[in-house]
Order: C-alpha cells, then structure tokens, then sequence
C-alpha cells in the first residue's frame, strides 16, 4: 500500500499532537493508524506516536505498535528502552537493546542515559555507575540529563560526597550543570543537613551567570525549613522575587510547613495571605500544615475554621488532614467529638483510609478505650482493611495502659499468626510494661523473642532499659546498656541522656551528674528544660536542708538567684555554644512559674552579653505579663518584640484587649487593635482569635462589633465566610443580652 502524500504528513503529526493529551484518543488513533485499509505512515510519525504512548506509560498499546512497524531506527528503539527503564522493567529494556543491536544499531546517549537512570531508580547504583564510566569509552557523550540521573540517584541514597565528585567532573566533561542537575544538588545537599554548602554552591553557580528557576529555589528553601533556619528560608524567598522568580504554590507551601513546625503558625497565616493576594490557590497540603499548625498551638477551633474554608473552596481532607484532627482532639480528652468528626467523614461522603482509622484507634487507647478501639477495629476489617503492626501496636499499648498485660501478650501471639511481624515498637511497649511492672529482669525473655525473630533494639528499646537501670539505682548496668547501644550502631538520643543523667542525680552524685551532661552536648545532642530543670533539682537538694523536698514542678519556682546563676554559668562553660538558647530555656521555665522579675533579670544579662532574645524569648515574658495582669509591662515587650522584627502572638493581644475592655478602656484597645491592623496579620486569623474567641465568648458583644466596624474603615475585611459567622454571633449575642436585660 503506497504511503501517505508529502502534504498529508504535517496533518498527520497534528493529529498525533492533539490526541496526546488522552491515553484514549490516543489507543484509537493507533488503531486508525494501523488499520489494514489505512496507507502505512512514515517511520517518522510511528515513532511519534510511539513516544506519545511512552509518556502515558501505555506499554501494552506501545508494544502492540511497535510490533507491527515494518521498520524500526534507533529512535524508535531508543523510545522503546527509555519507556521501560522509566517503568522499572530492566529486563524489557535490555531485550530491546538486543534487538537494537541485531539490527546493526550502535546505542546513543539517550539509550545509555535511560539506562543510568533505570539502575538508579531499582537502586543498582554500582550498575548506574559502570554505564555512566562506559558511554565515553564507546563514543557517547554524557550530557545534563545523564549526569541528574546519575547524581538523583547517588543523593537520594544519601551518597552526597560521590555526587559531589561526580558533580564536579562535569564541566571538565564538557557539560554544562542545567537547573536539573542544580535542583538535584541542592536537595540532596540539603537532605544530608549541608544546606549551607547547598547555597554557596546556588551561589557560585549564579556568579557565573546561572539564573536559578523556581523549582531550584524551593529546593534550597525546602532545606533551610527542614533543618529550622526560617529566617535563611525567608531571605532564599525575598531574594528570588528581586531577581524576577516567582513564587508558586509549593514555594509557600514549603515556607507555610516550616513555621508551623516550629510553632510560629501566624507567620504561616501571614504567608497564607500573601500567597491568596498573589493569585495562587492554597492545595490540600498547605490547609493541612496551617491545620496542624493551629492544633500543635492549641487552636482547635481556628483549625476547624481552616477545615470548613478548605471544604469552601472545593478541596477533599486526605488522610493526614483527617488523623491531625483527630490526634489533637483526642490529645484534649475530647474524644467523644473524635468519634463524631469521624462519623462525620462518612456522611459526607469523603472516603476514610486505613491512615485515620490508625490514628484513631490508637487515639482511643491512649485515652483507655480500649473496647471502642477493638470495636473501630473490627469495622475496619470488614470495610477491607487489614490491620497492620500499627494497629496492632497501638491496642497492645492500650492494654498495657489498663494493666492487662496477660492480654497484651496475647493479642501479640493473634498479631503474629495473623501474619503481621511485630517491630520494635511493638515489642519496646511490651519491654516497657514489663520493666515498670517486674523491674530490669521482668522482659528478657520478650527481649530474647525480639532477638529471635530478627528485630533490633532501637533506641527507645534501650533506654526504657537504662531507665529501668537508673530507677533501680544500678547506674553501672545503665553505663553498660549505653555502651552496647553505641556499639550496635544505636545513638542515644535527648531522652536517652536525660534519662541518665536523672538517674545519677536522684542519688545525689554531683560529678557524674555534670559529666553525663557534658556527654550528652559533646555527642552533639542539644539539652533541653528537662535537662537544666534535673540539673537544678540537684543542685537545690545540695545546697538546701534534708527536708526541703524539690521535684521538676517546683524547683524553678524556689530557687534563688544567686543559684539559677551559678546553674547559668555552669551550663554555659559545659556547652560551649552560643548561650542564647540556655538563656531562653532558663527564661521561659522561671516565666512559667510567674517569677518575671527573675526572667527580666536573666533577659537583661543576655542583652548586656549582646544576645539578641528570639520571639519565644518575648512570647513568654508578655503571657507571664498577662497573667500577673501587667497590661504595660505586657505592652512595652510587645512594643520590643515587634521593633526587633518579631510579630506578637495574636493571644497576647486578645489578653491585653479584653482585660482593657473589661476595665472599661475601649479608646486604648482600639488603638492597640490599630496596631495589629497595621502588621502583617491573617485577618480571618484576628477576627478568630480577638473578635470570636476573645471579645464575643467574653460577652463584650459591642466592642467586638464596634471592632469589625473600625476593621472594614481600615479596608482589613475578612473573608466572606468569617464575616458572615462573626456578624452572626454578634447578632445572637445582642439578642440573647437584650432579652436577659
């Protein structure tokens, strides 16, 4: 059959290009194509149509195509190889280059490059490797898209310091870094915590006038957020908007994620907003974050608001929406509503995975419901879920909590013939239960069955046990269990030492006490309250009578100063490091005992030492302001914090301004309401938390509408949704206060 007219080939590859888009039109254009009664098309567009199928990884449609060419070139093998070492087929992709070579064909760059990438994706690096040293050997130049696959492979397996070598060979290759291979350096320097080496690299590339896209500069802010450096992830963000780079949803998302990890959840509301005013659509993963960020702060219902203005705008909660919700409800004691947010999912119609069903079973056994876990359990299984070691562990936690351990052990020997491996988890709960119950000898033989069936220790499987050993004052024993940690690859961590260095304390023993310490800090783990707080009960017993007896809640609250000073100094010498977090540590726990003018003291020092106070720093003097009723002290650090670049917790201000209004001071809490209407602030975030859940629960229904009013005059209206529940509390709550007067 002859083949189609020159003229006809232009049409031909159009239609090719808008069936594209849809696997279906696509399958019926193959079939049009291939059609006994249709002339045979040139090579060129069969191969067209073959790499259209390729991208929509429809293998048995491509096969099928493939099959019944009469020709083949090496585009047409090479297409075939990259679609199958994309699909993770190996085996596919080598029989293709057989045939490539029976035809006579020598492979290129692209099959050799589909090839590195192939291995690196089925984690056979040293395989990546050798076809990598291979290509220039048989003619094949490297080109940017080899070397990513290469060094996305080598990082993502944590093998920074080879890519790093293989990066630098690169230009000396004659190949030019694109903004790929810069993207996969700089996450995989950033996910190894070299993020500074990750910028000055971003850095140097750009003194030779690489223009970084936004996808390299998510990288970088990605990794600065992960490692907590806020304030670099922040410059990374600015600095990429004065070079015409903007941002996209991911980049705020990434920004909105960190400072809700690092429980500075206005700041993530603040970016909210931005990234509303520039035209971007927040995703399921940035309502999330924001979500979780209100829930770790306490603000259940500013969560929930964020839930129901996500379901406004079209967007379904996933799984992990759905388990933060539920975890912080739970985490509240307020599992009833859990259950009922739960039943909730159902009638709305939004399907509940196996991920919510987790977190809530293992909600409830924390919250010793135990029967309603089982209960939830078995639901699940007759939904079609399989209860996984997760499940599992978490209801054998349960009991454990009830002191069922006969139980406990029980549901363990069901777990097991159920075809479910217990893991360290599972078996470190047991430990756990046991060591409280019979002492340090009680688990060995659980212990032994762990060893038995191949599960390692981990490090909470040791330290319950070096716990066990320090409660029991065998002190040696508890050194031992240190040292077989460390020698089985096992690193104690924060709790590991505190444990330990608990343990000597409560036997008065000074030196060791302070040299555990030292340990802990010189194995590169940062000591926290806990940590200070065992080191100043020590401390207290020493230098007070027999029969004062101190514990972790009082000991802040009758330590004198010239005490928590030596304690100071101390520490700072042990540490070695920058004192402005000891400084905050000791600060923030003398705040919470109310002891503010102990805290103004050890403020003053660090700023006479030239260390600059961070925002939790001024966040706690302000709350103990609050509480101690100091509406000017609480103003003039608000007014400190905010010059030093801070933004003030909207709670402070809620205090500040219903105290002022019940003192009947309502021109000053509106000119402090104009203060926060002037920062950065989410404004559905204020009317929640000053308007709703201060002013209105507090029943100064006038104010807080007087409030709303000066908010519009201000043009800081809040969303629609907001407004219309605020103006409808107000009007409920003026008229259940005219009919009550």
């Amino acid at each position: 059959m002859p083949p189609p007219a020159p003229a006809a080939l232009p049409r031909l590859l159009a239609a090719i290009s808008a069936a594209a888009a849809s696997p279906a039109d696509l399958r019926r254009l193959s079939h049009l194509i291939l059609s006994p009664s249709a002339p045979l098309p040139p090579i060129r567009c069969l191969n067209t149509l073959l790499m259209a199928l390729a991208r929509h990884r429809m293998l048995p449609d491509m096969e099928s195509l493939a099959a019944r060419m009469p020709a083949r070139n090496l585009r047409t093998y090479t297409t075939l190889i990259n679609a199958y070492c994309l699909a993770g087929d190996l085996p596919a992709a080598k029989r293709h280059l057989s045939s490539l070579l029976r035809a006579g064909l020598a492979p290129d760059s692209h099959a050799y490059t589909s090839f590195v990438l192939g291995y690196c994706r089925a984690g056979l690096l040293s395989h990546a490797c050798r076809v990598f040293v291979l290509m220039p050997l048989r003619g094949c130049a490297r080109t940017a898209f080899t070397y990513a696959a290469l060094l996305q492979g080598l990082c993502g397996t944590g093998m920074v310091r080879e890519a790093m070598a293989v990066f630098a060979g690169m230009r000396p290759d004659g190949c030019a870094p694109d903004q790929h291979v810069y993207s996969t350096m700089v996450h995989g320097l950033c996910g190894a915590g070299r993020t500074g080496e990750a910028d000055a690299l971003l850095t140097e590339a750009m003194g030779d006038g690489f223009v970084p896209n936004v996808v390299v500069y998510n990288a970088l802010i990605d990794g600065y957020c992960s490692t907590g450096d806020l304030e670099l992830a922040v410059g990374v963000f600015e600095g990429m908007q004065s070079k015409g780079c903007l941002p996209n949803v991911r980049t705020y998302t990434e920004l909105i994620c960190g400072f809700c990890k690092s429980g500075k959840v206005e700041r993530a509301m603040v970016l909210y907003s931005r990234m509303v005013e520039a035209g971007l659509a927040a995703n399921v993963v940035t309502y999330t974050a924001l979500i979780q960020g209100q829930c770790n702060e306490g603000h259940l219902e500013c969560a929930f608001r964020l839930l129901h203005s996500m379901e406004a705008n079209g967007l379904v909660p996933n799984g992990w929406t759905c388990s933060v919700l539920i975890d912080a409800l739970c985490k509240r004691g307020r599992v009833e509503e859990a259950q009922q947010f739960l039943g909730s999912l159902d009638q709305k119609g939004i399907k509940v995975n196996q991920v919510v069903h987790t977190s809530m079973i293992d909600a409830l056994c924390k919250a010793g419901k135990v029967g309603d876990a089982h209960n939830l359990m078995q639901k699940m299984t007759t939904e079609g879920f399989v209860p996984d070691v997760h499940v599992y562990s978490s209801l054998i936690d349960g009991l454990c909590r009830e002191n069922k351990l006969s139980e406990a052990m029980s549901l363990l020997d069901d777990m097991m013939e159920s075809g479910v491996q217990a893991n360290a988890v599972t078996y470190t709960i047991l430990i756990d239960k046991l060591l409280r119950t019979f002492g340090s000898e009680g688990p060995k033989k659980i212990f032994d069955r762990m060893v038995v069936a191949g599960i390692k220790p981990d490090v909470f499987t040791y330290t319950v046990f070096i716990r066990s050993y320090c409660q029991e004052g065998r002190m040696e024993d508890a050194e031992s269990m240190m040292v077989q940690m460390i020698d089985r690859g096992v690193f104690p961590n924060l709790v590991t030492y505190n444990t330990l260095i608990k343990g000597y304390a409560n036997l008065g023993l000074v030196s060791q006490t302070f040299s555990s310490f030292k340990s802990m800090v010189d194995n590169g783990c940062k000591p926290n309250e806990e940590s200070y707080t065992v080191l100043l009960e020590l401390l207290l017993k020493k230098n007070s009578s027999d029969d004062l007896v101190t514990n972790a809640v009082n000991a802040w609250r009758i330590a004198d100063t010239k005490l928590l000073d030596g304690l100071l100094e101390e520490v700072i010498k042990l540490q070695g490091t920058p004192a402005c977090y000891i400084y905050g540590c000791f600060i923030r726990c003398l705040c919470r005992f109310d002891r503010l003018e102990e805290a103004k003291g050890f403020l003053a020092g660090m700023q006479s030492a030239n260390l600059t106070p961070n925002e939790d720093v001024y966040t706690c003097i302000i709350e103990c302001c609050c509480r101690l009723r100091l509406l000017k002290e609480a103003l003039r650090f608000l007014d400190s914090m905010a010059k030093n670049g801070y933004l003030p917790h909207l709670e402070s201000y809620r205090f500040i301004i219903c105290a002022l209004c019940e003192e009947g001071s309502f021109h000053t809490a509106k000119s402090i309401f104009g203060d926060i209407l002037s920062k950065e602030y989410n404004s559905d975030e204020i009317v929640w938390k000053i308007l709703i859940d201060g002013l209105l629960k507090k029943g100064y229904t006038a104010d807080c509408s007087s409030l709303l009013s000066f908010m519009e005059e201000q043009n800081c209206r809040p969303s629609a949704a907001t407004y219309a529940r605020l103006t409808g509390e107000i009007t409920v709550a003026s008229e259940v206060q005219e009919i009550a007067t």
